[in-house]
């Protein structure tokens, strides 16, 4: 049976799950907010380069490669990978032509090495972790219908590396425990709200979740589309395919996808609808 796809799973758990975990004490907590050392995002912030996006970025590039390195390790030891020679030489093929586009937009360094990886399953699905390690299941190369809409699954890929996506998630969720703690010692500091604190503890965490995390996501999947187009028109691909990628993506999951607010990735149908207006207004195509 076909998984349900998302791009990009392994890309947020093998991250989340290395991630620091934030532990300071009640009394550093107080100290750090009057010293203003606690929030460090504050001068955290910077802009991508690329996508003109100011971000969030506590974390260093080998700091998240590192944090990625031994879920990289034991995937590629636990997980088949083919032994079709000619699939592995067509996705490689479509993946080198795919990130010389990035290097025409100036986005990816020419001298970047790449671990590429082609899984022997029927998921669904292709992931980046950090450290320039691709994944690249069987499934999605057996859904997809043509070299174009696989390159528009790798430039999105692509997308998410130049995009400092892990970089970012990894940045906004520890300033999210760092903000949740802080507002549950201030509820306990509070007669009035202390015996309310498990319930206001609770409605905290849904807000972070609903409210800055998944929407961050989401924004991450859509910018690594548009991105992935970006990349497919400077190597000549079908920037048009991109669309109906997501097309076959959304009668391939119907039925099986949650809310979009509860999703880290956009529904299917929105995809293609923003991709569709975005290679109108680049006049990369006419759709």
């Amino acid at each position: 049976m076909i998984s349900h796809f998302e791009f990009g799973e392994e890309f947020d758990s093998a991250l989340l799950a290395n991630a620091p975990k934030v532990r300071l004490s009640r009394r550093g907590i107080i100290m750090g907010l009057a010293a203003g050392t606690v929030f460090p995002f504050v001068s955290g912030c910077t802009t991508n380069a690329a996508t003109g996006a100011s971000q969030l970025l506590l974390f260093g590039d080998d700091q998240v490669a590192s944090m990625a390195a031994t879920a990289w390790t034991d995937m590629k030891a636990q997980t088949p990978q083919t032994s079709n020679s000619k699939l592995k030489s067509r996705v490689l093929s479509i993946w080198d032509r795919t990130i010389n586009g990035a290097v025409k937009e100036g986005h990816i360094s020419p001298t970047a090495q790449w671990d590429v990886a082609v899984f022997d399953t029927d998921d669904v699905n292709a992931f980046v972790m950090p450290g320039n390690r691709v994944g690249v299941y069987r499934g999605i190369t057996e859904l997809t219908e043509n070299d174009d809409q696989l390159s528009s699954v790798l430039g999105h890929e692509t997308g998410h590396v130049v995009g400092k996506h892990a970089a970012e998630r990894l940045s906004v969720s520890t300033a999210a425990q760092v903000g949740l703690m802080a507002g549950q010692i201030a509820v306990a500091s509070s007669d009035e709200l202390s015996k309310y604190g498990a319930a206001i503890g609770a409605l905290g965490g849904a807000a972070v979740q609903f409210g800055v995390i998944l929407p961050y996501s989401r924004n991450h999947e859509l910018q690594a589309d548009k991105l992935g187009v970006d990349y497919m028109h400077q190597a000549g691909y079908d920037v048009k395919q991109s669309v109906r990628l997501w097309e076959l993506m959304d009668a391939q999951s119907k039925g099986q996808r949650p809310p979009e607010f509860m999703s880290t990735h956009p529904d299917p149908v929105r995809r293609a609808e923003e991709l569709r207006n975005y290679i109108n207004a680049r006049g990369y195509a006419l759709i």
